[in-house]
């Protein structure tokens, strides 16, 4: 399939009103965005590091004791991961229904401003 094929097929998809257009979504956030991929460094680095000084400690050899760290990483990527993108699901909710309301006090204020000059 060619490249061109790929990129009018998404396109379409978003075209239709797909999941690539519609909602709310942490990935189209741009703080909740950056701060997700920060965790999923930090968690990888973090579960590595954390695994393969254990693994150093308990008198593995140096083979044994980087192949868990690399495996701690995968799993501390994936745990923070999961996490952060929990907690700015959250966060992002929480700015939208702030929004709404801000908008809403707005939209009251100007109809009673309405009404008092006619």
């Amino acid at each position: 399939m060619s490249k061109s094929k790929d990129k009018k097929g998404g396109a379409d998809k978003a075209a239709a009103g797909g999941p690539a257009g519609s909602g709310i979504c942490v990935a189209g956030h741009p703080r909740s965005a950056s701060a997700v991929r920060r965790a999923k460094g930090f968690g990888g680095l973090l579960g590595a590091l954390l695994a393969t000084g254990l693994g150093l400690s308990a008198n593995l050899p140096l083979v044994e004791a980087m192949l868990r760290g690399l495996a701690g990483g995968i799993v501390g990527y994936i745990a923070l991961w999961t996490v952060a993108v929990t907690v700015a699901r959250q966060l992002v909710i929480a700015e939208v229904r702030t929004r709404y309301a801000e908008v809403r006090r707005a939209a009251a204020t100007a109809t009673e401003a309405e009404a008092d000059a006619a």
